[in-house]
């Protein structure tokens, strides 16, 4: 996500050379400072994801994404910092969860075809404990399939490009975690 979809999120420290992406802790000061809320990163977020998987190649970082569910937790989250209430420093931070992850109401493909028919009922720790900090959990990104590759090429899901370089894969096996 680049600034351009997240709004005006001020960096905690100037980048020294490049892109540098944003941190929690950017977020929450924006936040705290009411330059923006979860609820407008969130629409953003979406707007980015769609847009990057309509793409010529597509991006396929993200490969499954409940808008509705998005949404409601970003609004959530958006009346914690409106009451200055927020749950911690991550309260509202955009997070993706890689696709061999439980993630309540997602299916877990694990980058297959035939695995995650059904969405999962329960979230895996790492997942539960970013839910109970008050992460915006927006999805679950790409991957090798099964993880057993190096390249991040799926034949199933879409090859997860390099935002930098579309015309080359992210490697790995979290592929679109990278991208």
């Amino acid at each position: 996500i680049s600034p351009a979809d997240t709004g005006s999120i001020p960096h905690s420290q100037p980048p020294k050379e490049g892109f540098r992406p944003y941190t929690s802790a950017d977020f929450c000061e924006a936040y705290r400072t009411g330059q923006t809320t979860p609820l407008e990163v969130a629409k953003r977020i979406i707007a980015a994801v769609e847009s990057s998987n309509q793409a010529q190649p597509p991006l396929r970082a993200v490969v499954q994404m409940h808008t509705e569910d998005i949404l409601q937790q970003a609004e959530s989250s958006t009346k914690r910092w409106k009451a200055q209430k927020p749950i911690g420093p991550l309260d509202g931070v955009p997070v993706s969860v890689k696709a061999e992850l439980d993630q309540i109401g997602y299916g877990t493909t694990v980058g297959t075809s035939f695995l995650g028919k059904s969405p999962a009922t329960q979230d895996a720790t790492p997942v539960a404990k970013l839910r109970e900090a008050g992460a915006l959990l927006i999805g679950k990104t790409n991957m090798h399939e099964i993880g057993m590759g190096v390249t991040g090429l799926n034949l199933h899901h879409g090859a997860p490009r390099n935002p930098y370089r579309t015309d080359s894969y992210t490697g790995g096996s979290s592929s679109g975690s990278a991208a």
